[in-house]
């Protein structure tokens, strides 16, 4: 007896446990290979950084990025209560404020 929501082509295999742990091996390293390219073109045109960090690269005060941030003149990121930028874009934008000085 058929069902009607089965598709024709769905088909059974019997494998081994050796034989599944092969499978699955395979589709983790190309996972992995395609989230490391994925990965690898997203880190090289952004840097993601934290206060501190932004800091100490542009040699501005705390009260400075704070009102920046909260101005909108810098772009940032709020993950939970945790705040990070992007550090091209930040440069980017203070390049556009000032007229391409920083």
């Amino acid at each position: 007896m058929k069902h009607n929501n089965t598709p024709q082509n769905l088909q059974l295999f019997l494998a081994t446990q050796d034989q599944l742990r092969s499978v699955v091996s395979e589709c983790v390293k190309e996972a992995l290979q395609i989230s490391a390219s994925t990965t690898q073109s997203a880190s090289a045109s952004s840097e993601i950084i934290d206060t501190k960090e932004l800091l100490s690269r542009l040699g501005l005060s705390e009260p400075t990025i704070i009102r920046y941030r909260q101005k909108g003149t810098i772009p940032y990121l709020r993950i939970g209560s945790a705040i990070r930028y992007d550090y091209q874009k930040v440069l980017e934008a203070l390049e556009k404020r000032k007229g391409g000085k920083i």
